[in-house]
């Protein structure tokens, strides 16, 4: 199969060419270079592979959550090359995407690369002070998010995961391994660090959280993991028409006013 996989979702641009599981993949700065770039790197890539856009068999969009320009170049390019070329695409969550760039499931010679039943908690930065996550379960066969995606200021989105990581029902065990891995780390250490710090002797698995968190994997989606994934959206009947290739939006509002800019500096 011959995927064009492409993600935009936040501050990198990346396009990877997957060609019977064999991937090439380009890493650019995104942004507003991003609607500029997209194509001519897609293209980029298929003259180096010797095919055309008419070889392809599958699109793949990193569809968000992520920041609210970057979606639209996706999804509007992977409209395009949908329509264009007649072709189903495959909507990555892009916090999925986030687990697969950090911890592929998968070593080249197929065998599981970290431990099934490890919980991953992938979180990047939202602007507005907060940030975007999702919680999954690693397995043999693929990601599990265990709660959907979500954008929370950083102290609201720990309380989510304390109430998730006690959860009686949720069953994780003291020794479940917990990672971590995002682009939010950096940004909202101080804050995750200070609740981490105050809510942490009511849930001893906040330990274990916090401990994830410093020592998480920083790094942007991958459209190689975008690629990765849609090959199995793709085997599962998971891919939709060129017209459902929508984002995922977790929020309603994209900028703040000048009068919460003011109230946030000072």
């Amino acid at each position: 199969m011959r995927i064009l996989a492409l993600d935009t979702s936040t501050e990198a641009l990346s396009v990877a060419l997957s060609v019977e599981g064999v991937c090439q993949v380009r890493d650019e700065a995104g942004g507003a270079r991003a609607s500029l770039r997209l194509l001519p790197l897609c293209a980029e890539l298929l003259r180096e592979a010797g095919l055309g856009f008419s070889e392809l068999d599958l699109i793949g969009m990193g569809a968000g959550p992520g920041a609210f320009t970057g979606l639209r170049t996706a999804a509007a390019a992977a409209q395009g090359l949908a329509y264009a070329l007649d072709l189903p695409v495959a909507r990555i969550d892009t916090l999925m995407a986030q687990a697969e760039t950090a911890f592929p499931l998968l070593h080249a010679d197929g065998k599981v690369q970290i431990e099934p039943g490890s919980l991953i908690l992938a979180a990047n930065d939202a602007r507005m002070g907060e940030l975007y996550w999702e919680l999954f379960r690693a397995d043999a066969t693929g990601w599990t998010p265990l709660h959907p995606p979500a954008v929370h200021p950083p102290e609201r989105a720990l309380l989510a995961w304390a109430e998730l990581l006690a959860d009686p029902a949720a069953a994780f065990g003291p020794h479940t391994p917990l990672l971590a891995c995002g682009n939010a780390w950096g940004e909202h250490a101080r804050a995750l660090s200070a609740s981490c710090a105050h809510l942490s002797a009511d849930n001893p698995r906040l330990h274990a959280l916090h401990r994830a968190v410093l020592h998480a994997t920083h790094c942007t989606p991958s459209a190689a993991a975008v690629a990765r994934l849609s090959g199995q959206h793709h085997a599962a009947g998971l891919t939709v028409a060129a017209a459902q290739a929508q984002p995922i939006y977790v929020r309603d509002k994209v900028a703040l006013t000048t009068a919460e800019r003011e109230i946030a500096r000072a």
